[in-house]
């Protein structure tokens, strides 16, 4: 049987998760938000969504895109980013760094739940928006500026 994209993607999300079996199994049948904790490779930086969408747009061409889940309800957008960066984007006071190990509440990459999808899921690879790219998207002179 062949594997598709969301199901690499989603196996890679859950290599942080206590019980990975249990969490696609939820995603299979129930399509209900997962916990997924940012350990390991990457960290969260969370944000509003629409000027995170502008970044998105900014981004995608550079090819540097990594992972961003976005809430309709609060409205607000997460990106996945590398770990040891992470700290460097504490400056800017519009953006959120979660420390690691903080929990994010993920759906199934190919349909929503409870208010929440993926803009750009996870496609199993490891790719990672870079600080870099996504603290100019945010910093003084970026797309973000109003």
């Amino acid at each position: 049987m062949a594997v598709i994209r969301g199901e690499i993607g989603r196996q890679w999300l859950t290599r942080t998760v206590a019980n990975p079996q249990q969490a696609l199994r939820i995603w299979a049948l129930d399509d209900r938000l997962v916990p997924v904790p940012s350990s390991g490779a990457w960290r969260v930086v969370g944000e509003p969504l629409y000027p995170s969408i502008d970044a998105m747009c900014a981004i995608c061409p550079t090819g540097a895109l990594g992972p961003v889940l976005a809430s309709v309800r609060e409205p607000l957008a997460w990106w996945l980013v590398p770990a040891d960066e992470a700290d460097d984007l504490a400056d800017l006071r519009q953006l959120t760094v979660h420390p690691r190990g903080w929990v994010l509440d993920c759906p199934h990459e190919g349909i929503g739940s409870e208010g929440r999808l993926w803009l750009e899921p996870p496609d199993g690879s490891g790719r990672l928006t870079p600080v870099a790219q996504l603290g100019a998207a945010f910093g003084p002179s970026g797309v973000t500026v109003r």
